[in-house]
C-alpha cells in the first residue's frame, strides 16, 4: 500500500501541533502493519497489542525529531515498533536473568521500505512465528542484538550446545519457508 506523501507530511504537521485526531488517523491508516510486525516478533497477542499502543505513543512523543523523507515515514514507524518488540521480547525472557540493557541504536535499521520491499521483508518477519519460542530468543538474540553463542548461552544460562542446536534448527525451518515463498 503506497501512501500519499501529502497525507503524511499533513499527519506529521497535526501530530507536531499536537493535534490528537491525526494520531487516530495515523493509526487507522497504518495500524495494521504496526500490529502485524509486533506480533510477528512476540508471538503473543496481548503483547502485540501493548507494543502497538506504545509505538503510537512514542511516535507522538517524538514526532518533533523526525525528519521528514517521502516515503520513509512508514520505515520510521516499523523500526520503532521493531525496537518495541524486541526490547519487549528481551524483556520478557530476562525475567529472573541478569539484566542486559538495550537500546534503539543496537538495533539493525531494517531494510527501505519501498512497498516491494516491505512486503518480502514482513513475511520474513511473519516467519519468525512460525518458529518455537526457544529458537526465536536465540535467532533474535543473535541476528537483532549481534550476540555470540557464548554470550546467548551465558544470558539464557543455557548450555552452547542447546543455543547452538536451537539456532542451527531455527534458521533451516526459517530457510525452507523462505525458500517456498
Amino acid at each position: 500500500m503506497a501512501f500519499d506523501p501529502q497525507l503524511i507530511l499533513s499527519l506529521i504537521q497535526r501530530l507536531r501541533n499536537r493535534d490528537e485526531s491525526a494520531l487516530m488517523a495515523l493509526y487507522d491508516l497504518c495500524g495494521k502493519r504496526v500490529y502485524s510486525l509486533a506480533l510477528a516478533i512476540l508471538g503473543d497477542v496481548m503483547l502485540a497489542e501493548e507494543v502497538t499502543q506504545d509505538a503510537f505513543l512514542r511516535v507522538w512523543d517524538q514526532i518533533a525529531q523526525y525528519r521528514y523523507e517521502e516515503n520513509r515515514f512508514l520505515g520510521w514507524l516499523l523500526k520503532i515498533t521493531h525496537n518495541m518488540a524486541i526490547n519487549r521480547l528481551a524483556q520478557e525472557k530476562r525475567v529472573g536473568h541478569a539484566s542486559h540493557s538495550f537500546d534503539d541504536d543496537d538495533f539493525v535499521e531494517p531494510p527501505d521500505l519501498s512497498f516491494e520491499n516491505e512486503h518480502r521483508w514482513r513475511e520474513l518477519e511473519l516467519t519468525m512465528q512460525s518458529l518455537p519460542s526457544e529458537q526465536r530468543e536465540v535467532i533474535v538474540l543473535a541476528e537483532y542484538h549481534q550476540m555470540s553463542q557464548s554470550e546467548i548461552a551465558d544470558y539464557l544460562k543455557l548450555p552452547l550446545g542447546t543455543v547452538k542446536t536451537r539456532q542451527r534448527l531455527g534458521m533451516e525451518k526459517l530457510r525452507t519457508i523462505w525458500q517456498k515463498l
